[in-house]
C-alpha cells in the first residue's frame, strides 16, 4: 500500500469513528470540513516531530 493510500484510509477511518454527541468534541459531519481540519492536524503532527528530531540531532 502506497503512503498517500494509508493517509486517506486513516482520515476515512477517523472520520467514520468521530464520536456522536459528545459534550467535550464535536463532530464534524461535512466531508470537506472534516479534510480541511485533518490535513491541519496532520501538518502540526508532523511539525511536532521534525522539531524534536532536530531536536535530537543538535544535543
Amino acid at each position: 500500500m502506497t503512503w498517500k493510500m494509508k493517509h486517506l484510509c486513516c482520515a476515512i477511518w477517523q472520520y467514520l469513528n468521530q464520536p456522536i454527541e459528545r459534550g467535550d468534541s464535536r463532530s464534524v459531519w461535512k466531508i470537506s470540513r472534516f479534510w480541511y481540519l485533518y490535513k491541519i492536524q496532520f501538518l502540526e503532527t508532523c511539525l511536532i516531530k521534525d522539531i524534536n528530531s532536530e531536536s535530537h540531532y543538535t544535543q
